[in-house]
């Protein structure tokens, strides 16, 4: 008897899923798009090699591999962190030692000529970006990760394209075709829209969009005017990013972060963020996902406050479908809790990183926070407003405070810089986490043991609290801030290079990254040993400075003050991180953390 393959399997138990998202965004055309839209599953599926095939079975057969206590991330910039995607290759055993699972290569496709807001304006999502190598490097470092048990992550800009992006060159060239793929208005239509949209670049790209002759109208433009916004409510995009997508998981990729998805559909009236249409795009990804490249996960790049963060993981609607529940990104970044951090460090007080990780919780299974202390991005200081209002009556006062401490003002120990702000207005702050921690201006040895122990506080915050912790390039060695970019007339004018330094590869060698690397480590061990992973839980604690985190079967407790603060009676455990017995009077020290195990 033939029995179908797992292909077709897949097509069959899955289909039905894609076709719903399709039907709920384009109606009647929606489910008329599905022949040509199976052909390409199909095609993908035949083209897919031996290697990714044996680990979509793998992962299959392991569905909840990426939500272990082992996982641990890695995000770097190809060219900062190696020069080239060969060069990597080489470096992948410095990855191995640090215990990391998973890379994410930021801005790793072929990005506009000049300016292109460091990469994230794609001129072709199936090329590397020439100076950092060719997709056949790619392929050979993915396979060399694999060896290590580490998946490889890229970028997968959905919002928009570069201007100079083959589909913006045709539709600027008059093919009617490509025009419908981006968003054009007039200037009344334009005014109408703005009356309810926000700015994301308020100072170097006022506005959301730009006047383009060519296309007889103005451009739809979220970012920057160089990155056209893609018109989601044209099934040809569908089409189009669909196959992007399989294509790229053909060649080795196990992971894509999914930027700025919050602002896929637009719709008048509206402020155009966290449409429901956004997430039924998501979904109809995922589903071509699971059938053709089931070991590929999605990853939500969804700066929105916490309360809107949830249905980026699925949604609960009532109906009999799969239970009720459609699955949709397998990690979203918890944003929130990275805010948060900086916020505890500045007020010294725990009282905001409590309220995200207790709202952090009843995540659903096969789905995972990926959590970080520093990213490439600024830190976005408006994203926890609605987690402060349940806490201050005043949020934004509070925000201007914590950020101008970190900008290094009244007498702080940080070494951060405003951004897309004089000051006068709540957005961002920029910065390494070792300059802003205080490793920068520390001048004496008690100093710098102060900000070694402010940066594992934020390293712990992000271990135990279960996601998939990633560490940001440069921040195990302690990179300081790099000023350099400001004599770079195509990069002076973006404050985000402040912190992404060139890697430097003799300072791993040093007292400051052994340090800092060494309790990276233990902290990944102790949560091995905890058995934690997963949606974190807090535990009452009798001062404000003292966040406690269950983790798996441990208690962790991290001290946001400068001074020591009793946790309690520990008779019976045992600090997993220094080895030894705790007590009955347990202490932490200024800008500490506890690890506490039950002893054997």
């Amino acid at each position: 008897m033939h029995l179908p393959s797992r292909t077709e399997c897949r097509v069959l138990a899955l289909g039905p899923r894609l076709r719903r998202q399709l039907e709920r965004l384009y109606g009647s055309t929606g489910l008329a798009l599905w022949p040509r839209l199976e052909a390409i599953l199909r095609e993908r599926a035949a083209e897919r090699p031996a290697a990714m095939v044996a680990l979509d079975e793998a992962r299959l057969a392991d569905p909840d591999w990426f939500v272990a206590p082992d996982m641990l991330g890695y995000s770097t910039y190809v060219d900062r962190f190696a020069g080239t995607v060969d060069g990597l290759i080489d470096k992948v055993d410095h990855l191995e030692s640090l215990g990391v699972r998973y890379l994410h290569l930021l801005a790793l496709l072929k990005a506009r000529a000049g300016d292109s807001d460091g990469g994230f304006a794609v001129a072709d999502y199936l090329a590397v970006e020439p100076r950092l190598g060719t997709m056949a490097d790619v392929e050979r470092l993915a396979a060399r990760l694999r060896e290590g048990r580490i998946s490889l992550c890229v970028d997968l800009a959905l919002n928009h394209t570069a201007d100079d992006h083959a589909w913006a060159q045709a539709a600027r060239a008059g093919d009617p075709h490509y025009r419908a793929f981006y968003h054009v208005v007039d200037p009344a239509e334009a005014e109408a829209y703005e009356a309810d949209l926000l700015q994301v670049f308020p100072t170097t790209a006022p506005g959301n969009f730009t006047a383009v002759p060519e296309m007889g109208g103005s451009v739809w433009t979220t970012f920057y005017p160089f990155q056209w916004d893609l018109n989601w409510a044209n099934p040809e995009v569908m089409l189009a990013i669909v196959d992007t997508m399989l294509r790229l998981a053909n060649h080795g990729f196990e992971a894509f972060r999914l930027d700025s998805i919050a602002f896929l559909w637009k719709q008048m009236g509206t402020d155009c963020r966290n449409r429901p249409e956004a997430h039924y795009i998501v979904r109809a990804l995922r589903a071509a996902l699971a059938i053709v490249a089931p070991a590929t996960l999605l990853k939500a790049e969804a700066i929105v406050p916490t309360a809107l963060v949830p249905p980026y993981f699925g949604a609960d609607e009532g109906d009999d479908w799969n239970g009720g529940f459609e699955p949709e990104c397998h990690l979203v970044y918890n944003n929130s809790l990275m805010v948060a951090g900086w916020v505890a460090l500045a007020e010294q007080s725990a009282a905001l990183p409590a309220a995200i990780v207790a709202a952090s919780g009843g995540l659903p299974r096969g789905a995972n926070w990926l959590s970080y202390a520093r990213c490439h991005d600024d830190i976005g200081w408006g994203a926890v407003i609605g987690d402060l209002a349940g806490i201050d009556a005043d949020p934004v006062a509070r925000l201007r405070a914590a950020a101008r401490f970190i900008d290094g003002a009244d007498d702080s120990w940080a070494r951060g810089e405003p951004f897309q702000s004089d000051g006068s207005v709540l957005h961002g702050s920029n910065g390494t986490m070792a300059s802003l921690a205080g490793l920068e201006a520390a001048q004496t040895e008690p100093e710098r043991e102060m900000a070694f122990r402010r940066i594992t506080l934020l390293n712990a915050l992000s271990i135990a609290s279960g996601g998939l912790a990633t560490v940001y390039m440069g921040d195990e060695a302690g990179l300081l801030n790099d000023t350099d970019y400001r004599d770079d007339p195509e990069r002076a004018h973006e404050g985000r290079w402040l912190h992404r330094p060139a890697m430097d590869w003799a300072a791993l060698d040093g007292k400051t990254a052994r340090r800092i690397a060494g309790d990276i480590r233990a902290l990944r061990a102790a949560r091995i040993a905890s058995g934690g992973a997963g949606a974190p839980a807090t535990i009452p604690t009798q001062t404000p400075a003292l966040l406690g985190i269950a983790c798996g079967s441990d208690r962790v407790f991290l001290n946001f003050s400068p001074n020591a603060v009793r946790v309690g009676d520990l008779a019976g455990w045992r600090d997993r991180v220094a080895d030894s017995a705790i007590g009955d009077d347990a202490m932490t020290g200024p800008w500490s953390v506890l690890w506490a195990g039950p002893a054997a």
